[in-house]
């Protein structure tokens, strides 16, 4: 029953503890995430996430087979923090990339970390894990988002989902959707489910 939050801060003592990821504000703008207790009356963990440009936190899942927490977001830092191994421990480019980072329940250690884009905009705004532990990402790109496996699609699109293994290593699977253009950005997310039959609910505007 706790309750887990990820956010964005540009404050220079936004509460952390001992053993998290960072304990400082890194840029002028870091994602943050933290844990309170049920009744919010105490803090159990909390980090900053971030590098030495802006990054925002936007959505959290926690995996249901081993309890950690999965927090996805936005970065234009050249120095997120990553793993190496992961599908992109190096920035990609452009002019922001997506990003998928995995905390440790105890104490908001760095688990795992990768980017996630393409050579334009790239936004990782929504994340759920299914009943196995994959990972699922929804986000916006402007770039030319890699379609993977026999996946619906609509090519040249400027919206993603991505699957990808618990442990960041591996795409399942890719695909892209909207109205055929990365010129322009046609859907604002709103909602994102992955249900126990692993079917894919998204809504937007």
């Amino acid at each position: 029953d706790n309750i887990i939050v990820a956010s964005c801060t540009q404050s220079s003592n936004f509460p952390s503890t001992a053993g998290a990821v960072s304990t400082a504000l890194q840029g002028a703008q870091d994602g943050v995430a933290f844990q309170l207790s049920p009744n919010c009356s105490s803090l159990t963990w909390s980090t900053y996430l971030g590098g030495a440009n802006t990054d925002a936190a936007y959505g959290l899942k926690v995996n249901p087979i081993n309890g950690n927490v999965y927090v996805c977001g936005g970065t234009k830092s050249n120095n997120f923090p990553t793993i190496p191994g992961t599908i992109h421990p190096l920035q990609i480019g452009g002019t922001a990339d997506g990003f998928v980072a995995v905390l440790n329940p105890a104490n908001a250690s760095l688990i795992m970390g990768s980017y996630l884009g393409t050579a334009g905009y790239d936004q990782a705004y929504a994340i759920q894990i299914d009943s196995d532990g994959d990972v699922y990402l929804m986000g916006q790109s402007t770039g030319a988002y890699p379609v993977v496996g026999s996946v619906y699609s609509n090519p040249g699109s400027s919206q993603f989902i991505h699957k990808i293994n618990p442990s960041l290593t591996s795409t399942i699977w890719s695909t892209v959707i909207g109205s055929g253009t990365t010129a322009t950005i046609n859907i604002s997310p709103v909602a994102f489910l992955v249900d126990y039959c692993k079917n894919i609910y998204i809504s937007g505007w």
